[in-house]
């Protein structure tokens, strides 16, 4: 039932004319009414439905035999299915209701049909490349939406012939386990984050009535694994920069992707995108805010460090291919960080690290040039705390320029490379607020003499 003769009273009010094409394209809503409806005086349970929104569609009004309450059938909407086509449909409406047949029962069947059909679907059908879930992320712009494929594919590869609807928690479950059990702790979470999104846009289409993920909550941690968390990832010591910077150099694209992870603090993700023609400037390198974790337009100063690593890159450049860092695989977009990130520690004969200690430990380059907690966070694509509401976009750029240069210098000097100035450091003080000061003195003089 769609509507319940209380509930229709409550909500709107209603009115008697002969519903002609005329009588209808005059009518108005009234005052502070969301609908109202338009009887027929002619024919018995035909009505004209008027809503707020400006549209009007025809309805038949019916109490079904040994019910209470009044249901409603929708015939089509006005004008383009017009009075002599609603006539003929209420009609054949009303003779349903005298032989005991609910005139929307075929409606409901045909949506049953509909959904049972879309509940046969094979999981494959919806995975495959350019198939349905792939062009609703790519449409979306869905940043990951490369993984996201992949995660699925691999990990509930056992389950493709399966129907969507069939496709249950437990089997899951099981596939997200098996990961697990591999240590690929991170691949087993991403693969059931990427199975729930893909559960929930399921819903959404109709393939599935709900998702079978719903209300599924990880096993609370301990205190040992809430410790182990807090105290996880690290930033490199000054020699295991040097290492790390000279085994890169050996790692191909993937080692210059490395490289520009240190000095500019991205995601292990972000560099991955960065197209020649779209993100290389003259004056630096840009990142859209679209592909950053907290929306924020991130730019990377070009320094003589991030030139070198730029100009090494162009070794790996590949014809088909305007990625910066290309895959050397299929010159697409680059993944499988874990087994590189381990070739580097092994080729580097350093303790483990992640691409985010990278991130890092660029921070804490920073820090050791004076530049405090705010300017770092502005620098690495983070929300400031406050800086923002101090500097216009302006000096911010300056600011994040003159924290990058003073970090690349610093990690020149440690590994060697040649550098084009001076380290500029900041005296370390405490509070910080004397260094945002002398910085703000810095702009000043900066803009007094026309600086860019």
């Amino acid at each position: 039932m769609e509507n319940s003769e209380k509930g229709l009273r409550a909500e709107v009010t209603t009115s008697y004319l002969r519903l002609t094409d005329a009588a209808i394209r005059a009518a108005t809503l009234p005052q502070g009414k969301s609908q109202h409806y338009l009887h027929d005086t002619e024919q018995p349970g035909l009505a004209i439905r008027m809503r707020a929104t400006g549209g009007r569609t025809w309805v038949f009004l019916f109490t079904k035999p040994g019910t209470r309450g009044t249901q409603r059938k929708t015939l089509g909407a006005w004008p383009k299915f017009n009075e002599k086509a609603a006539r003929k449909a209420a009609t054949v409406a009303a003779g349903e209701v005298v032989i005991g047949v609910d005139p929307n029962d075929a409606k409901r069947e045909a949506k049953r049909e509909q959904l049972a059909e879309k509940q046969g679907t094979t999981f494959a059908s919806l995975i495959i490349e350019d198939g349905p879930y792939e062009t609703s992320l790519t449409g979306r712009q869905v940043v990951n939406w490369k993984p996201a494929m992949s995660a699925l594919r691999r990990g509930l590869k056992d389950h493709f012939d399966l129907a969507i609807g069939e496709l249950t928690r437990r089997q899951i479950m099981a596939a997200v386990d098996r990961i697990a059990k591999t240590g690929k702790r991170g691949a087993a979470k991403d693969l059931r984050k990427h199975t729930h999104t893909l559960l929930e846009w399921c819903v959404g289409e109709g393939y599935v009535e709900h998702n079978v993920l719903a209300g599924y909550r990880s096993p609370k941690e301990t205190r040992a694994q809430r410790v182990g968390r807090r105290t996880k990832g690290r930033a490199l010591i000054d020699e295991e920069i040097i290492k790390v910077w000279h085994a890169s150099g050996k790692l191909g694209a993937f080692g210059q992707l490395a490289r520009m992870c240190l000095l500019g603090g991205p995601r292990r993700s972000e560099p991955t995108m960065i197209e020649w023609r779209k993100h290389i400037m003259d004056d630096r390198i840009t990142f859209d805010a679209v592909w950053t974790k907290m929306g924020l337009h991130h730019d990377v100063p070009r320094t003589h460090l991030v030139d070198e690593v730029l100009a090494a890159a162009k070794h790996f450049q590949r014809a088909t291919s305007d990625y910066v860092f290309p895959s050397p695989k299929t010159g697409g977009q680059m993944s499988g960080f874990t087994k590189m990130v381990n070739r580097l520690i092994k080729e580097a004969d350093v303790a483990k690290f992640t691409m985010h200690d990278l991130r890092r430990s660029l921070r804490t380059v920073m820090s050791r040039c004076g530049y405090d907690n705010e300017i770092q966070r502005l620098c690495v694509g983070q929300k400031p705390r406050g800086i923002d509401q101090v500097y216009n976009h302006d000096e911010q750029w300056i600011i994040r320029k003159m924290a990058f240069e003073a970090a690349h210098d610093y990690i020149a000097e440690l590994v060697g490379a040649k550098r084009v100035g001076k380290v500029v450091r900041l005296q370390r003080t405490n509070p910080l607020d004397p260094i945002k000061a002398e910085l703000l003195g810095r702009l000043r003089e900066h803009y007094a003499a026309g600086g860019a």
